[in-house]
Order: C-alpha cells, then structure tokens, then sequence
C-alpha cells in the first residue's frame, strides 16, 4: 500500500464535478484512484453551508497542515514537554501524567511525537529512548529450543506470575559494558509493580553475582521474593543460592529467547540512558547505582496507569516497608 497524500486541486474539482452529477462515493473513488474514506473525510471537513467548493476546500485543508499544535502555540506547555524529556520521560509517561493531574494541557502522546519530530528544531528525539529520528517496528523472532530442559525453564513457572496480580515475583539480566565486559552490573525488576535494583559486580563469576542478589534481597524483606527469572548466562547458573536461603524459585528463559522476561529486557533499555555501553563502570560506584534506581523508580510509567514504581511498590508493602517513605 503507497503512502497517504492529500488530494491535489485537481482531483478535488473532479470530486466536485462528480459528486454533483449524482455519482456515489463509492463509484468516485474508483475512479480516482482514492480510498472513500479519504472522500468521505474530505466532504465532512470542507463542506459548508454552500457546499463543497474547491478552492476552498483546498485553502482549508493547507491551513490545517501549517497549524501549530498545542506544544508550539502554549509556553508553558512546551517548556513542561521538553524539560520532561530532558528527565528521560517518554512521551506517553507524559501526557499520561498530564491527564492524570488532570491538566488543562492534557494531550495526546502521538501529539508529543509530532512534536518531537516535524515542529522541533532542537532534536529532541534524542532524548527518547532509542534515540531514533524516525521510529521503527520491533521484526517479531522466532522462538529457539530450550538449553536447559524442562524443570526449571520458565514454562513450568506459576501461572500467576505472568498474571501480575502479585508482587513479588523478579526478572534478572546483567549489563556491561565495552570497557569492562567482565564486571557487570546486575538489573532486577519486579514485575508487577516495575520496581528496578542495581547492583555492582566484581566479576562475571556465578557466586559473585548471586550472593550480591543475595545479599540485595536480605536488606529487605524476605515476602518480597517468591520467584526470579533469567536468561541462560552462566552468571546465574548458581541457582542454588537464593533457592536455599531465600526459599524463591529459580526459572530460567528458554535459550537466546531474552523476550520471555520483556520486563526486565524494557528496563535495560531505559536503563542505558543512563549507563551507555561506554561507560566507565569502574568510576562507577554502588551509590551512584542507587540514585539512577531511585530515579527511575520515581518515574511514572503508562503500564502502571502513570503511577511510579515506588508509589505500587508502596502501596503493596506499606506495613513492612516504611522506611522507605
């Protein structure tokens, strides 16, 4: 299918012609070559108490594509845009947060896109996610044989983990970096409420990595982890360390299959913004890691109805988490 282009002059004065003779919709857009939508679309925009008439039709149609959207025309509004993407924020936490405040700039995602790449003249798609000018389909992967087999693959996880009616449940990843590929770093996510830990690695080492995730989930409550899911990397191979003293279940992703904990996998990207791949992470410290966790845990996030992590976080352990407030 070709792309979408607004009907000329010429073809509006046919459409005219036609529609006046008493031809249907139908049988005009055959013969133009249009779709009857887009016939329908342009009768319902330009007619008036005259009718339709061309040249203005055609005048209406050209002052509406060079009709500022509400971020050019309001100050305030493109100041509080811009300044929230300057904060990571995507686009869709933002006006999603503008409709739950239930603000008198409430707009539409789409209209911040819009924005983002025709009225913008300071590049501000780079402070989205991917840092793409122009945004792209994810090519759906076709899924590989499991590695492991069957008993702790992520298959025979509960059922109600992927329900997300329950905190408590994590997903595991490590990310390095080019400088310093033996010393990741260890992302934890929870997937219900979309809270995010960072830990700091000495080595890729199976006992490193688990006892510091070990170590991570002894300073809080033991409820909040009942299971963990990873990839194959053989720095989680020492499942025996958190299922022995944490009393979790351990479950892997099938192998080369990284989108069965798309939750975890969605935070490594946001998480790049902050730690790109050529990161110092040996300038790095564990404070450091802290305060990018704690800023995206204040983030709010569309997939928690504009809610922060933090606050569902909260809400869920209030009684044996206040000192977090």
């Amino acid at each position: 299918m070709g792309h979408y282009t607004q009907l000329s002059m010429k073809e509006r004065c046919h459409l005219q012609c036609l529609y006046d003779m008493g031809q249907s919709i139908k049988e005009i857009a055959e013969r133009l070559g249009r779709h009857r939508s887009t016939l329908y679309r342009e009768l319902n925009r330009n007619s008036d108490a005259e009718g339709y008439l061309p040249s203005k039709a055609d005048r209406l149609a050209k002052a509406r594509k060079n009709r500022l959207c509400n971020i050019e025309r309001f100050e305030t509004l493109r100041r509080y845009v811009i300044d929230k993407l300057k904060l990571s924020w995507s686009p869709e936490q933002i006006a999603g947060r503008l409709k739950r405040k239930k603000s008198k700039y409430s707009i539409c995602h789409e209209t911040i896109y819009r924005f983002i790449y025709k009225y913008s003249k300071g590049k501000l798609y780079q402070y989205l996610a991917r840092k793409k000018p122009k945004r792209r389909r994810v090519p759906a992967q076709q899924k590989p044989a499991c590695r492991y087999g069957n008993k702790r693959i992520i298959t025979e996880r509960p059922i109600l983990v992927e329900a997300r009616k329950y905190a408590g449940h994590w997903e595991g990843d490590s990310i390095i970096f080019s400088n310093s590929n033996q010393k990741p770093v260890t992302t934890l996510v929870e997937r219900k409420t979309r809270m995010l830990l960072l830990i700091k690695n000495k080595s890729k080492c199976s006992d490193e990595v688990m006892n510091n995730i070990l170590l991570k989930f002894k300073s809080y409550p033991n409820v909040i982890c009942n299971t963990v899911t990873f990839d194959q990397g053989g720095e989680f191979s020492r499942f025996d360390v958190l299922e022995g003293q944490l009393k979790c279940g351990v479950f892997y992703c099938h192998a080369h299959s990284p989108w069965e904990k798309g939750t975890n996998e969605n935070m490594n990207g946001r998480i790049r913004r902050h730690l790109p791949l050529n990161t110092k992470i040996d300038t790095v410290d564990q404070n450091e890691l802290d305060l990018i966790a704690e800023r995206m845990n204040t983030t709010p996030r569309k997939c928690l109805d504009y809610r922060t992590p933090k606050e569902l976080f909260l809400e869920h352990y209030k009684r044996i988490c206040r000192t977090w407030v």
